[in-house]
């Protein structure tokens, strides 16, 4: 398995355009150049990452989401929850 890397992002100086860049940890002051011009960037804090399991996930439906899949579960031998994961919405929106 492969070493991870953050994932960091950089708005340019000259443009505004963003860019985010995979690097080491050491190298997240290192400079980096705007994708848009070639100009410098400067490292902004952006949004973390949160990955949620599966059963995370089925926590923050809405009960009649739940429902629902469970029904189609029922009602399909080789029933794939992801597909209505996927199309299921947060009760918390």
């Amino acid at each position: 398995m492969g070493e991870r890397m953050p994932l960091y992002e950089y708005r340019c100086d000259a443009c505004g355009a963003l860019t985010s860049a995979l690097r080491s940890i050491s190298e997240a002051t290192a400079p980096v150049s705007c994708e848009a011009c070639g100009q410098p960037a400067h490292r902004i804090v952006s949004r973390p990452s949160v990955h949620l399991s599966k059963a995370s996930k089925v926590d923050r439906l809405d009960p009649r989401y739940d429902r629902l899949v469970d029904r189609a579960m029922q009602n399909t031998r080789n029933a794939e929850p992801d597909q209505y994961l996927r199309r299921a919405r947060r009760h918390d929106d």
